[in-house]
């Protein structure tokens, strides 16, 4: 059963499968979320790679996001540590008129918001396994549904859940298709003042909107911890951010 859903995922363009992860991999994960509860900076360093490095990859979930395909943070001569730390808290530059701790706080808030408990493979890079998992879906299909609806790859979101589409938006409206779990689609914000609050407008082609008021409509660019096999175990090897 699990084959065939991954199948069907695929062929809609859905998310990548859940992976059941090396259990060596969950319990490092879980060391991790450990070490930003303990503001236990040392724990968290000595789980990164030599090789560790920033990634700083664009909001527009069309470009590719893996080392040698998006924009490193921090100079090469710094410490993982330090390329870690910089790259959070002060977009990869010395900042010597932030204090030390302060850096650290904002380190720890931001792995403390990114961990999560999902993993997958990224789709750019087969090699590390990135969690939260980092969604899989048809970059070319994507391209379409953004230039039929008019709109700018930045608000792609994928459906996390089976989502109502209403022909307008109200409770009242009629329900014309459904979002299905992994289908990639298009918000379209030029029509946010004449939306109600509560309501999104998805651009389904030619031209057309329909609204739903459901939760479930999920970013394709989360910021992420990608980690490699090393040997016998896992390390940190790059850490991704988005910018523009």
């Amino acid at each position: 059963m699990r084959a065939a859903s991954c199948l069907a995922a695929a062929l809609m363009a859905a998310p990548a499968c859940a992976q059941s992860p090396d259990p060596s991999l969950v319990a490092l994960a879980g060391s991790l979320r450990a070490a930003v509860a303990a503001r236990d900076a040392a724990a968290i360093e000595s789980a990164l790679s030599a090789r560790f490095v920033a990634l700083e990859c664009s909001g527009d979930p069309l470009k590719p996001c893996a080392p040698g395909k998006a924009k490193t943070l921090g100079a090469k001569s710094l410490s993982p540590a330090d390329r870690l730390r910089l790259a959070i808290c002060c977009d990869g530059k010395p900042a010597p008129d932030t204090p030390r701790a302060e850096q650290y706080e904002t380190l720890f808030a931001v792995l403390g918001a990114t961990l999560s408990e999902s993993f997958a493979p990224n789709p750019d890079d087969r090699k590390a396994v990135c969690s939260p998992a980092l969604p899989a879906f048809d970059r070319a299909k994507a391209a379409r549904a953004v230039k039929a609806a008019g709109a700018e790859p930045e608000n792609l979101r994928i459906a996390g859940a089976e989502i109502a589409l209403r022909a307008q938006p109200s409770a009242e409206a009629p329900v014309v298709r459904a979002l299905q779990v992994g289908e990639v689609a298009p918000l379209v914000t030029d029509l946010t003042s004449q939306t109600p609050a509560g309501w999104t407008a998805v651009g389904v082609g030619a031209g057309r909107a329909l609204y739903t008021n459901a939760l479930g409509l999920e970013e394709l660019t989360p910021a992420a911890l990608c980690f490699g096999k090393e040997g016998a175990g896992w390390r940190i090897v790059y850490a991704i951010q988005r910018g523009g």
